[in-house]
């Protein structure tokens, strides 16, 4: 299985608004089922206690960066979601958005 990598708890919760925005934009997608039908997704974040096989299908999502995260709900929290374990985000502004401040939590 390809390594994932590990989401710090920190820049989850820096992305949580984004995503609660994303939510009511349609750019955000909740849940392994709306995920795995869903193309074009730029991001997808998924809870490190998932079985290894479906971590590698989400990892096999064409042009998705995937990131693991231990606490799903420092995610999730923001839009209501604290039972969802698999989050994605449409191309576009949004998930331009999330490149960034992804971006500036590594520097």
């Amino acid at each position: 299985m390809p390594e994932l990598p590990l989401l710090a708890d920190a820049s989850a919760r820096a992305l949580a608004s984004l995503l609660g925005i994303g939510c009511r934009a349609g750019d955000t997608v909740v849940g392994l089922s709306a995920v795995r039908r869903t193309d074009g997704l730029a991001f997808v974040f998924a809870g490190s206690e998932l079985a290894e096989r479906t971590l590698r299908e989400l990892a096999g999502k064409p042009g998705a960066q995937v990131y693991q995260i231990a606490d799903m709900q420092h995610l999730t929290r923001a839009f209501g979601r604290e039972d969802a374990q698999v989050v994605g985000v449409k191309r576009g502004d949004l998930a331009r958005g999330l490149a960034k401040r992804l971006e500036e939590e590594k520097s």
